[in-house]
């Protein structure tokens, strides 16, 4: 995989084109510039990325440029505050599963840190990666069929770990 897609989740580009438009008009060098002189984002996009996605926000009347720079309109604002609301909403949601994973914690340190890193590590990758078009059921699927098989792997790994204190003569934990 290329570093850009590892750094920039998919959609970013979008809505941190229309972030920096709603603080100042600029122009797509300024966008560029902006982004790479952005120490958080280790990221910076091409001319390639940049001037066709401008393209599309202007031909989705999300933005309108004049004098070459750059500026969102009404309807790109509200696009960007319900992105904002979104975004909110299912990092709230994620918060669950971050309780979720400190419960197990609690139970049994040794057998669940692996665990708790995993659901942390992708409670994390979606905070980072909140796309307005992935659905909220689909995404409660998908941590539901992870936690299924992170228990499923823990059963295992204590079934074995019983088979082998049998084995041995040691009394189960």
């Amino acid at each position: 995989m290329s570093e850009v897609k590892d750094a920039v989740p998919r959609g970013f580009t979008r809505y941190y084109v229309l972030y920096l438009l709603s603080k100042n008009s600029l122009s797509g060098k300024e966008i560029i510039d902006a982004a790479s002189g952005d120490p958080s984002l280790h990221w910076k996009p091409s001319p390639g990325l940049i001037y066709p996605m401008l393209g599309r926000l202007l031909e989705e009347g999300y933005i309108e440029e004049s004098d070459g720079k750059y500026k969102i309109t009404e309807k790109g604002k509200v696009k960007l505050a319900d992105y904002y609301k979104y975004q909110a909403h299912l990092i709230e949601k994620m918060s669950v599963l971050e309780e979720f994973a400190a419960k197990i914690a609690s139970t049994n340190l040794f057998l669940t840190s692996e665990v708790m890193d995993t659901v942390a590590s992708g409670v994390a990758e979606v905070k980072n990666t909140v796309r307005p078009n992935y659905s909220l059921k689909r995404l409660k699927e998908k941590y539901r069929d992870f936690l299924r098989s992170e228990l499923e792997r823990i059963d295992r790994e204590l079934g074995e770990s019983n088979n082998s204190n049998k084995q041995e003569g040691t009394p189960n934990p």
